[in-house]
């Protein structure tokens, strides 16, 4: 009778066991998409040749935008930008301008700009996880925002 209690006993802990076991974990499929993360990246400039695409007609800056490209010595980048000497084609971004105002006629300008002025730029990157294969893969950068300031003295 003992024994027939302990296999009675055991067949059942061999039943419910298997009924609480938990289930596996489903894969993810979207962790190896492509991501855009926010990058922030800052440096000199080498050189511009931006034009303003919108805004000139009215009188307020908020609404001003411009595009062109840009040459800056970026030596500080986060999330995997690129450093060293870069080249950005941008379209419609907004500009801060808060360099001194070298033409003398009362506004900070485009024309206020010149080379090795400080540049900040704020922008997206494309971004894959780490564990996903790479090969191919290049980033791609847009920028959104840059702000002009005067040189360190």
């Amino acid at each position: 009778m003992k024994k027939l209690a302990t296999l009675a006993v055991l067949a059942t802990g061999a039943l419910v066991l298997p009924a609480q076991a938990r289930p596996p974990h489903p894969a993810h499929p979207n962790k190896c998409a492509v991501h855009k993360v926010g990058f922030h990246a800052r440096g000199t400039l080498v050189s511009q040749s931006l034009t303003q695409t919108q805004g000139a007609a009215t009188a307020t800056k908020r609404d001003d935008r411009y595009s062109g490209s840009i040459t800056v010595n970026v030596t500080k980048a986060n999330h995997g930008a690129p450093t060293g000497n870069q080249t950005y084609n941008v379209t419609d971004v907004k500009v801060k301008f808060h360099v001194p105002d070298r033409t003398g006629d009362g506004k900070r300008t485009l024309a206020d700009v010149r080379p090795n002025d400080r540049v900040r730029l704020q922008g997206k990157i494309t971004h894959l996880a780490r564990r996903c294969d790479h090969t191919g893969f290049t980033p791609t950068v847009t920028v959104k925002k840059i702000d002009f300031n005067k040189p360190r003295s």
